[in-house]
């Protein structure tokens, strides 16, 4: 059963949805060939990158994962310390929004728009879902890879074996939330909307601070991917609904006054 403040998020969301005019051209949902052709997009976009491009996103992503790796330690004693009987319950609500909930939700969107004749709606559960499986598609292989011992084990914060059978780096629940929170707000494009759903991600990734299934890096990592993952599967997708064969490329771009990304569309 979700949490009554999950439920009062997605409602947000999909009012807000309801107002935006639907695309006047539906994408065809093949999904074999969409899922292969989104997954070939988003690995191959970083080669396109320069050797400064690459340096920009490393230094971001390392300056956020670097400065979550030493809270590591201070927020998994936090938890220790606290009484968390009574956090428990809440905490367990709050998984199912990161784990089979993110998928209910893209599925029940996509068919409820099917069937009652919404395209907006339809087009939200079959990004949502697109982009769930493109930000997976990165945080499995890496959680294997990283082999990071979760805190309940007891290993401590820096206790890696790759391809050990542990798998806490990143996120998995982070990432399916962060990458619903993402989906949302490009859908619902209003700001309290936007609020409420990546508050929502955050809540998710508290809560499994909250059982010690997670570091706070963990959690940072998978709200990375999952945020990064959906919006490059969203300007994807806007591309080949607009029917008009633009195809679109991406690189970071930082500037003294700006950071952000540069997209370029070749027609």
């Amino acid at each position: 059963m979700l949490h009554p403040g999950t439920v009062a998020i997605l409602l947000t969301g999909a009012l807000a949805m309801a107002q935006q005019p639907a695309a006047t051209i539906d994408m065809p949902l093949q999904v074999p060939a969409l899922a292969i052709d989104d997954l070939k997009s988003a690995w191959s976009a970083p080669a396109a990158w320069t050797s400064g491009d690459w340096q920009r996103v490393g230094l971001g992503a390392a300056a956020l994962v670097g400065v979550s790796l030493a809270l590591d330690r201070p927020a998994d004693r936090a938890v220790r310390r606290m009484d968390r009987g009574s956090y428990d319950p809440w905490a367990k609500r709050l998984d199912t929004l990161g784990g089979v909930g993110t998928v209910a939700i893209a599925g029940g969107a996509y068919v409820g728009g099917l069937l009652a004749d919404q395209p907006r709606v339809r087009e939200f559960g079959a990004d949502a879902a697109f982009s769930m499986l493109v930000a997976q598609s990165v945080t499995l292989p890496v959680k294997v890879l990283a082999g990071r011992f979760r805190p309940d084990q007891e290993a401590g914060p820096y206790h890696f074996k790759p391809l050990g059978g542990s798998q806490s780096f990143p996120s998995g629940h982070a990432t399916q939330a962060f990458t619903l929170a993402a989906v949302v707000s490009e859908y619902a494009d209003n700001p309290w909307a936007s609020a409420a759903a990546y508050g929502g991600a955050a809540l998710v990734g508290l809560a499994r601070l909250e059982q010690r299934a997670h570091y706070v890096s963990d959690v940072v990592a998978g709200a990375l991917v999952g945020t990064l993952s959906a919006k490059a599967v969203l300007l994807r997708h806007r591309a080949l609904r607009s029917g008009s064969g633009v195809k679109v490329s991406w690189a970071p771009v930082r500037t003294r006054d700006t950071t952000g990304l540069l997209v370029s569309l070749k027609f």
